[in-house]
């Protein structure tokens, strides 16, 4: 088989880059190595920049996120009995929208499907060749080897992908800080009361509410590095939740059956060499952000903005120059991104060996964030989103 662009990954990183290429005229094919009913199940977080919410406009699908997405006007605060809102109105009304990442990859994914456009479902990479001049991906479907010949291939498979291997010297230019806990991430039908929705801090550890819908709530807590999901039951986790978010600020949880649990472990990860020859990487392959920030899929929109850029340029006029470019304009703003989770997971959470005197300095940071003018325009701005830098 042979196509212009060769996407691997059908996360959001890669259905909105054959999206993208699909409106400019050029030929995709997504390969993805989980199957379709894997993929369109997988729960991720879901609080979209105003810069995603356009980009999913701009390009066709956002009819069910305008119908469906949930704008958040303020951001809570918990810790140590205090509860404060932050305004998250920013410059333009631009704002955060909570919409899960699963049903954009379900819009994604159906709308690629309804125009009938290639996307395998388990296929699974092998290696990639020619990546300097006239890439090939070797990759097989039911253990049955296949050949896709391509003109460019955009890694999109996440931090685990193959991708960034193909990448000489990739973990050279590599940076990672993996913290010592995870968080158990738990969806529950249950309505997220309006008085518990926030961040907190706790001295029994980091709790998060949020919400999914009008009556499915997404829920987070801090537990251990290797945290047993079965050593809890749902009356414990919910307990749990209630010690931390509500009972010490005098308000009661909403509870309902939960019908999804995981763990992440967080880390925060960025690789710098992005570029080698026809392969790029966009999203989780080159960079991982802490949930605490909820910027991993706003990141790789933005990826994938100034990726399809540089393709277009290149298979359409045969410039490079764009391509040349695209790393150092992605890292301007993957950094300070990644730096801004890192510093939510760094205040929010505790640590093994935490100190009284660690717990204050942690503090002093919500304070700032919560009582002073600047300290809330940081918050604010950080959490509203970098603009995407222009070539």
């Amino acid at each position: 088989m042979k196509t212009q662009v060769g996407i691997i990954g059908a996360g959001p990183a890669g259905l909105l880059l054959g999206r993208i290429l699909q409106s400019h005229g050029i030929d995709a094919v997504v390969l993805e190595r989980r199957s379709r009913d894997y993929v369109l199940k997988r729960i991720r977080a879901g609080v979209l920049e105003q810069g995603t919410v356009d980009t999913l406009r701009q390009y066709g699908v956002a009819e069910r996120l305008d119908r469906e997405g949930l704008p958040h006007t303020d951001m809570k605060l918990f810790w140590k009995g205090e509860r404060h809102s932050i305004p998250m109105t920013g410059e333009g009304g631009r704002r955060m929208t909570t919409y899960g990442q699963n049903k954009i990859v379900e819009d994604l994914v159906l709308r690629r499907e309804a125009d009938g456009l290639p996307l395998i479902f388990d296929a699974e990479v092998k290696a990639i060749e020619g990546v300097t001049d006239r890439p090939v991906i070797h990759y097989a479907v039911n253990g049955e080897p296949q050949v896709l010949e391509c003109d460019f291939v955009a890694g999109c498979d996440g931090f685990w992908g193959v991708s960034r291997r193909h990448i000489p010297d990739a973990d050279a230019h590599s940076f990672e800080k993996v913290f010592p806990f995870s968080w158990f991430g738990l969806l529950a039908e249950a309505k997220t009361s309006t008085e518990t929705r926030g961040f907190c801090h706790s001295e029994r550890g980091l709790a998060v509410s949020s919400s999914r819908g009008p009556d499915v709530s997404r829920l987070y807590l801090q537990v251990p590095p290797d945290f047993d999901m079965a050593s809890m039951s749902d009356d414990q986790i919910w307990d749990e939740l209630s010690l931390r978010l509500a009972n010490q600020y005098g308000k009661t949880l909403n509870r309902g059956p939960i019908i999804d649990k995981a763990v992440v472990r967080l880390r925060g990860f960025i690789c710098e060499k992005m570029v080698h020859g026809r392969l790029a990487l966009a999203g989780d392959a080159c960079h991982t952000v802490p949930p605490s920030g909820a910027k991993g899929l706003n990141l790789a929109v933005g990826d994938v903005r100034l990726l399809s850029e540089a393709i277009f340029s290149l298979l359409r006029e045969n410039d490079d120059r764009k391509l040349a470019r695209y790393t150092e304009l992605a890292l301007q703003r993957i950094w300070p991104t990644v730096h801004w989770s890192c510093t939510m997971s760094d205040v929010f959470h505790i640590f093994p060996g935490q100190t009284a005197f660690d717990t204050r300095r942690q503090y002093e940071v919500l304070n700032f964030w919560a009582y002073d003018e600047i300290g809330q325009k940081v918050f604010r701005e950080n959490m509203l989103g970098r603009p995407l830098p222009q070539y």
